[in-house]
């Protein structure tokens, strides 16, 4: 069962602390109107407080003479709120001091400085929306590109919401006709039953539809890490400047000038690439260079995709092969750089050095060559050759994918049931499984740990 809503008044800061033009401070409880008349002294008339007004005055010490700052204030009540109790938002100067001290005043007046993501956990109590929707919101304020944005948007919308209330639907569907079959055995035709597993088929099919969403969603909305490694001055570092667009990294003739990890975050095709430069791999000449290679090779057990770069100039050493065979992960895209200059060998006589799914692909740093096409090939690993609008239903959240597969196994289970021809208790007992791992998602099932555990996460003041 959820948590039990707190009946206290709690306030935060909904912005950020720092200089600003404004800041805003939000009270949330049932006190929250009390505490506004004690601390707000209106500009001109008596304050009516009507919902959903904003009013001008001073917002002043517990005393009710100190003035702290010329303010707006508007009270919202309740349940037309965002947290669904009764809300008063101050907007104040954006300066910590100022800020800190209405906080301080608001204590005083007995309320609470709020938790992370508590106003956000009071609205998901208060029904405002589901949890899928509440996380939703955590990540549109942390979304780091505009589709990231959209998606989180259309599921605070409700688009995720809906999907998993339409698998709900065919699910109880089935569960409907097996309780029948349970309850009255002796009257339920045999024949019945088949029609149970045209709606498990559909239920599934629509969990599959999610789960693929999610391997290019992950891309939008946490970006993908993209490493680039190889022995010194195969043109590495040149490779990320290039990319990025700046100079982020020193290039030189000088082997081993990169030392530790230089990094940048670039977006393709809408998803942020987060790029690693590493230290070149060779038999270090020093602590540091020896501390520098033990970076990369963590790095590059991290990466989602690593691209190895190798000199086309120049026969391929002991160095290269290092790079090649130490590499283990499954998107690997093999630049072969500096096809500028005069070639030592063929990029396809190296072919049998790499896994079959290794993406080729011919280069040059230094003057551009190749690197539109190594961008849509990172875009397209990224994304798995997805393509999927960022207005329907889509999974980007590692709690509900997890919900999602064990909701899919279980009416994977219940449909070998029914083809096994076993009895309808069994199929029942899996169908309800199914129905409580979808209700994670929502939060009609979830425990207290999770619950907070969720909310946790987000800023204070949301």
């Amino acid at each position: 069962m959820p948590a039990v809503l707190r009946s206290d008044t709690i306030a935060a800061a909904a912005t950020p602390f720092g200089m600003s033009g404004i800041a805003v401070i939000r009270v949330s409880g049932p006190e929250a109107l009390a505490v506004a008349r004690r601390i707000f002294r209106p500009s001109n008339r008596p304050c009516d407080w009507k919902s959903h007004h904003l009013y001008h005055g001073d917002i002043v010490c517990a005393d009710g003479e100190t003035v702290l700052d010329e303010i707006l204030i508007a009270f919202m009540r309740k349940p037309r709120s965002f947290t669904g109790e009764d809300v008063v938002e101050i907007s104040c100067h954006g300066n910590p001091v100022i800020i800190q001290s209405i906080l301080d005043q608001l204590q005083k007046l007995g309320c609470r400085l709020a938790g992370p993501g508590e106003f956000s956990q009071r609205a998901f109590l208060n029904n405002r929306f589901d949890l899928s929707q509440a996380e939703a919101l955590a990540s549109m304020i942390g979304a780091q590109s505009e589709k990231a944005y959209a998606v989180g948007l259309a599921q605070l919308k409700g688009s995720l919401s809906k999907e998993i209330e339409t698998i709900r639907g065919l699910v109880i569907e089935a569960l409907a006709l097996m309780e029948a079959s349970i309850d009255f055995a002796e009257d339920t035709a045999e024949a019945e039953l088949v029609q149970i597993p045209p709606q498990i088929n559909q239920a599934m099919e629509r969990m599959q539809r999610l789960l693929t969403s999610y391997r290019f969603a992950r891309a939008y909305s946490e970006g993908v890490h993209v490493v680039i490694t190889g022995k010194p001055n195969v043109g590495k570092s040149s490779l990320l400047n290039a990319l990025a667009g700046k100079k982020k990294a020193i290039v030189t003739d000088i082997p081993g000038t990169t030392r530790d990890l230089i990094a940048d975050t670039i977006h393709i095709g809408g998803i942020p690439v987060h790029l690693t430069d590493t230290a070149g791999i060779r038999e270090p000449q020093n602590v540091i260079e020896q501390e520098g290679i033990a970076l990369v090779w963590k790095k590059l057990a991290e990466a989602d995709i690593v691209i190895i770069m190798l000199d086309v100039s120049k026969p391929l050493t002991e160095e290269d092969k290092i790079t090649i065979d130490k590499n283990t992960s499954e998107k690997i895209i093999v630049a072969v750089n500096k096809i500028d200059l005069p070639r030592s060998w063929e990029t396809k006589s190296i072919a049998n050095l790499f896994p079959p799914h290794t993406k080729f692909l011919e280069i040059s740093a230094k003057s551009g060559s190749g690197l539109e096409e190594l961008k849509r090939t990172i875009l397209d690993l990224s994304v798995d050759g997805e393509t999927e609008s960022t207005s329907g239903a889509i999974l980007t959240n590692l709690r509900h994918k997890h919900a999602v597969e064990q909701s899919l196994k279980n009416i994977q289970n219940a449909k070998e049931s029914v083809t096994a021809g076993l009895s309808a208790e069994f199929i029942a007992f899996d169908l309800r499984e199914a129905l409580d791992h979808l209700d994670e998602i929502t939060g009609k099932k979830i425990n207290d740990e999770i619950l907070d555990r969720i909310f946790s996460s987000f800023c204070i003041g949301k």
